[in-house]
């Protein structure tokens, strides 16, 4: 039975119901992993059986056989299964991110509503049929643009397109394969928009933040962690550049050396837009940071005054002993708690998440420089 209070962006909209309708989107691993053979079943199948027919598939007919393209492969081997797993570790993530402003009293009971109307309104979003059309469209069109009319990448003879044209394996990928791909992509974007658009609507809420909350967040830590949910979508994004360097590298005669950088750009990017809807909550931050240093301040500068008026200036014997001397101890890291107080909630170990995320679809790029099997020789050697 389903969970009425579950907030749920992924399992969602016309798409999601339209597999469901079909038996491929029901929360049962077979189910999942029958969705998954689907998807490789329509998009790489039909590519790799009009190729072989047409002696595409391998480099003696053609420059760029469809078995030697890198893009291909990570595309609907890898990353199209992988953007299917990632709904159901983002799912479980951003409902327990939304349950949990309330179970925190970030969100106070008094504010519950208009953090259920951010919800109804989030939901009303992803069940668009409208938005969904437009992806639709965006991923054919987009798809067409790029492939037909701009022809992007038709320099070499490929199993997509020789001297007399765009092959069958060809007009499959344009028309079928990546519009797919992109569709999944955009939808995914559009989940995203929507979750920064709820972020954005709490942070416009009464909420209760606290200066010595132990996350140094004031209590929103847990949106810091929560961005390592992403990590799989993330993992996903860098394995389609990761092949289309691979294919400039091995095709076009490029080097990791020069690429180097286009990958360390790629990760700085992707860090800075996961982590770009948090800063909706820097100004709540830094005025509850602000507030925290002002009243603590006064109450320890209270509390050492009274110290010293008791201890110091009455030259009492008794200190020994007292409980005063505790007090005093540890009045200074309850400030030190305040001023250490981020203004972005962001998480150490989900930022160390990510940058692996985006990095690891980068490690077969190594194998253009050096042979992969001494890459795994020396870090076993590391191991033992």
């Amino acid at each position: 039975m389903a969970d009425p209070d579950r907030f749920d962006l992924v399992d969602r909209g016309p798409s999601f119901r339209l597999a469901q309708h079909f038996g491929f989107n029901r929360p049962d691993r077979p189910r999942r992993i029958r969705k998954i053979l689907l998807l490789i079943l329509v998009t790489w199948m039909p590519l790799v059986l009009l190729s072989l027919l047409a002696g595409h598939a391998f480099d003696d007919r053609v420059v760029v056989g469809l078995l030697r393209d890198p893009v291909i492969l990570s595309r609907f081997l890898f990353v199209l299964p992988l953007l299917a797993l990632a709904e159901v570790v983002v799912a479980r993530s951003l409902n327990v991110q939304a349950r949990q402003f309330l179970a925190s009293g970030v969100v106070p009971a008094g504010e519950a509503v208009k953090l259920e109307a951010a919800k109804a309104e989030a939901l009303r979003l992803r069940e668009s049929v409208v938005a969904e059309g437009v992806i639709l469209v965006l991923a054919v069109t987009t798809t067409i643009i790029m492939r037909v009319v701009v022809r992007l990448g038709s320099g070499d003879s490929t199993w997509e397109r020789t001297g007399t044209g765009i092959t069958l394996a060809g007009w499959w990928y344009i028309l079928v394969s990546l519009p797919i791909l992109f569709f999944f992509l955009l939808r995914w974007l559009w989940i995203f928009l929507i979750w920064s658009r709820f972020l954005f609507r709490v942070s416009r809420l009464g909420l209760e933040l606290t200066p010595t909350h132990p996350d140094r967040a004031g209590g929103l830590g847990f949106l810091g962690w929560g961005l390592a949910g992403f990590a799989l979508v993330l993992m996903a994004i860098s394995a389609v550049l990761s092949g289309s360097l691979a294919y400039e590298i091995v095709h076009r005669g490029s080097s990791l050396n020069i690429l180097k950088y286009h990958i360390m750009i790629f990760v700085v990017l992707a860090i800075v837009i996961l982590h770009a809807p948090l800063l909706v909550f820097t100004g709540r931050l830094a005025r509850c940071r602000f507030r925290g240093l002002l009243d603590f301040g006064s109450l320890i500068g209270n509390h050492d005054r009274a110290f010293d008026e008791k201890w110091l200036k009455s030259q009492s014997s008794s200190l020994l002993g007292s409980a005063d001397v505790g007090s005093l101890a540890h009045m200074s890291p309850v400030y030190e708690q305040v001023e250490r107080m981020q203004l972005l909630p962001w998480d150490k170990q989900a930022l160390i998440v990510l940058v692996a995320a985006a990095l690891i679809p980068m490690v077969p790029l190594l194998g253009t420089v050096t042979v992969l099997t001494e890459i795994l020789s020396k870090l076993a050697k590391f191991m033992v």
